[in-house]
């Protein structure tokens, strides 16, 4: 079947467009009005009531914004005539198709078979609306408690559909703690606590789902009840078994090949167990590792945030004030004291300060000798740093060491000079910098089929040229000009 063919063809296009949040939250509303748990199935889908529905939407002042912008008045003939003109785009890209009741021959709307199923996906990622019960598990259970009253072959089966459903109702459980730890660490790094979403969890996510799903209406609850009843089920005499063997090939045929030879009974029973144990073992606990996990990172941020007093009234607040009325002369000059005074700073930790627990030491290890800053370690820790960044360079460094031998036209990594450690360097890093962010608007970096060889390495020969639609001889960081 091909998904995309006329009505079909452009299905997704109304959810292009600028106001596809608003289109979103007519399709979720309608999906509530026709198919939702409040639906009123002897009202039938006319198209008076689809513009009422979207007139509703449009009440919303934020989705308002997405069909008028900023327009603070708008008459109700705007109004109706976008609301028409969705109402047109939704049947001619296959949402909404015409239908005739067959009761008074009225013509009226109804969802198509792939509206109502992408529909029904809006309306199931709204999270708003709170599960308080294992409906999976509860629904297993039953089915198998059916099964064993009544042999009908379809309980068995029905109670296995429902166990398949278990594991994602925890994981769709995990990956919501999963979205709000990425949302915490979003607003974290905008500086930001996430209040609200830490607020709507706890007043009505957890106290009224969670926490009755995890201790009063606890999978393992249903876990028990649903062993004990799949040992009645393995229980059954040969006959039974027999008879419900027959009637399960009979209404699934699929299961003669899954079985493999087995008795189909017998396989769904120890398939239904297998899911609800992997469920209880496995996703539960996870479930629970990613609530703790979420708290105690809001309980971090939190307490980061209590700690860090970056307030007017606090010392740095006020030093930071100080520093901003100061004149431009003045400042500068402290700017370039404290970084003398930092420049040669060494950070470590005093002897005697930190206990740690080793085991099994069969040698003491040595005392730290006293902590001593003078003339002669501050010398001694710009040396070692003095060393360390030798042979450190940025992007932007690499750039202005070739842009100089560029000048003249296409130069290879097996041209550039390389007299001293500091050449070589610049020529190892010289592809990675043309490649860079920056690097990209100005150079351009081509591999030849050579290889450049140098008493320090081999490698594959690269061809650099400046970026002629830029044109620039200027240094990176600084205004170019045309050539």
């Amino acid at each position: 079947m091909q998904f995309f063919t006329p009505p079909r063809e452009h299905f997704f296009r109304p959810l292009t467009h600028d106001n596809r949040e608003l289109c979103a939250a007519v399709l979720r509303a309608l999906h509530e009005r026709v198919h939702g748990a409040n639906a009123d199935y002897a009202e039938v889908l006319t198209r008076d009531l689809v513009l009422e529905v979207i007139q509703h939407a449009l009440a919303d002042p934020t989705l308002r914004s997405l069909a008028f912008g900023d327009a603070k008045t708008t008459r109700a003939e705007e109004e109706r005539a976008y609301a028409s003109d969705l109402v047109r785009k939704l049947k001619e890209h296959g949402w909404l198709e015409d239908y005739r009741d067959p009761i008074d021959l009225r013509p009226t709307l109804k969802l198509s078979r792939a509206g109502k199923a992408f529909s029904e996906t809006f309306a199931n990622i709204d999270d708003s609306r709170a599960k308080t019960r294992q409906r999976n598990m509860r629904s297993a259970r039953k089915a198998l408690t059916a099964f064993i009253a009544t042999g009908d072959a379809d309980e068995l089966l029905d109670g296995h559909e429902f166990a398949s459903r278990v594991v994602q109702d925890l994981q769709d459980d995990i990956e919501y703690f999963r979205h709000l730890i990425q949302s915490l660490t979003r607003e974290a790094l905008a500086q930001k606590v996430a209040w609200n979403e830490f607020n709507e969890f706890i007043e009505k996510r957890f106290a009224r789902e969670y926490a009755v799903r995890l201790v009063a209406d606890s999978a393992e609850r249903h876990r028990g009840q649903i062993n004990e009843a799949l040992e009645e089920v393995r229980a059954l005499d040969g006959e039974q078994r027999a008879l419900v063997n027959a009637h399960l090939l009979q209404r699934a045929p699929w299961l003669e090949q899954t079985s493999q030879g087995r008795s189909p009974m017998l396989w769904l029973a120890d398939r239904i167990e297998s899911m609800v144990d992997a469920a209880c073992g496995l996703k539960l606990p996870m479930l629970r590792s990613e609530m703790n996990n979420y708290v105690r990172r809001f309980t971090s941020l939190l307490r980061q945030a209590l700690s860090l007093d970056y307030g007017a009234e606090s010392p740095l607040g006020r030093t930071m004030a100080w520093l901003k009325d100061q004149p431009e002369p003045g400042r500068a000059l402290l700017l370039d004291t404290l970084t003398r005074r930092l420049a040669t700073s060494e950070i470590r930790l005093p002897g005697g300060v930190l206990r740690w627990t080793v085991r099994d030491r069969e040698v003491e290890a040595a005392s730290q000798a006293p902590l001593v800053v003078d003339e002669a370690s501050r010398l001694s820790a710009l040396l070692r740093r003095a060393e360390a960044e030798a042979f450190a360079f940025s992007d932007q460094q690499v750039l202005q060491g070739l842009l100089p031998y560029l000048q003249d036209g296409p130069i290879t990594l097996a041209a550039l000079p390389m007299d001293s450690a500091e050449d070589a360097v610049r020529v190892l890093h010289a592809v990675g910098a043309a490649r860079s962010t920056e690097g990209r608007r100005l150079l351009q970096a081509r591999k030849t089929a050579t290889q450049v060889s140098t008493p320090y390495f081999q490698a594959d020969d690269y061809e650099l040229r400046i970026e002629p639609m830029n044109g620039l001889d200027a240094a990176p960081g600084q205004p170019g000009r045309e050539r």
